[in-house]
């Protein structure tokens, strides 16, 4: 298991706890073929829209409230799409936030005012 995907798994049932809905955006999926096969499957995720860089969660509160968090575990790095998607996020008003920890979501989730 990738010390990423505990983490996210903790993070999401942190958030149901808290009566939030989660969904998982599945751009680190791994691809199956070889190179040739997995580069049409690329192309294919991304004309059917899939943005890479986009943040792994989708949270959903109650009134129309709706978030973006990328899970990183400490260590983990940004990458500069990644960056470049919450710039774009931001730009357009949404909620979004960075996380490496369980308590970095209820940092969150009391910045945006949901906690």
């Amino acid at each position: 298991m990738r010390p990423e995907s505990d983490l996210q798994r903790a993070i999401r049932e942190h958030l149901a706890d808290r009566g939030y809905q989660s969904v998982s955006v599945p751009n680190g999926a791994v691809l199956r073929g070889d190179k040739a096969q997995r580069g049409r499957q690329m192309c294919n995720l991304k004309r059917d829209g899939l943005m890479v860089g986009f943040p792994d969660l989708l949270i959903y509160g109650h009134s129309g409230r709706v978030a973006h968090i990328e899970v990183k575990t400490p260590q983990g790095k940004v990458s500069p799409a990644q960056e470049a998607v919450a710039a774009w996020l931001a730009q357009w008003g949404h909620k979004y936030a960075l996380c490496r920890s369980v308590a970095d979501v209820d940092g969150a989730l009391l910045e945006w005012g949901w906690a």
